[in-house]
């Protein structure tokens, strides 16, 4: 069995994740495979990408903040540490600091805009695609549904403007 396959990096989530679990989940499916496509076919660090994939939005619910690029990165630190990752923790650390980035995190094909981009496709369902073609995208949403993830954002993020409108997106970066 792959040490670091999807099931066991979520097994200690699935709780504290609830109903969001499948919406949670299909979004990383979705992310991991629009940074594969994206790649050229083939993840620069299958290990790095499918432990910040996990973990990268974790901190809403792990800690329950919609600021939670600090949170999540602090748990996908852990999980390289206790399981002899810690030599992917800068590049994992990149990957999640910097997947909110507006703009560019280095050239096309390094693993930061790869990931960055793959989120950006998801999260704007596929409006900003960065040349992707949009059936691609579609055929990703088919194969794993959306199953309320973008409604649960839009409810995250219309409460975090309610009580924090001086900080409403945290996660953002320029």
């Amino acid at each position: 069995m792959d040490p670091i396959d999807l099931d066991s990096l979520f097994e200690p989530w699935n709780r504290t994740l609830g109903e969001d679990r499948t919406a949670y989940r299909n979004h990383v499916e979705r992310v991991l495979r629009l940074s594969t496509t994206l790649a050229g076919g083939e993840l620069p660090d299958p290990v790095a990408f499918r432990v910040a994939a996990v973990h990268h939005d974790l901190g809403i619910w792990s800690d329950g903040t919609f600021d939670y690029l600090d949170p999540s990165t602090t748990r996908a630190v852990e999980w390289l540490r206790e399981h002899g990752h810690a030599d992917k923790t800068d590049l994992v650390t990149a990957l999640i600091q910097q997947h909110h980035k507006v703009t560019a995190a280095g050239a096309a094909r390094d693993a930061v805009e790869i990931f960055r981009r793959a989120d950006w496709i998801d999260v704007s369902l596929g409006l900003r695609n960065f040349g992707l073609p949009r059936g691609h995208y579609r055929e990703l949403l088919r194969e794993f549904p959306d199953a309320g993830f973008h409604r649960r954002l839009l409810e995250l993020g219309g409460r975090r403007a309610l009580t924090r409108p001086w900080s409403p997106l945290p996660m953002f970066r320029w």
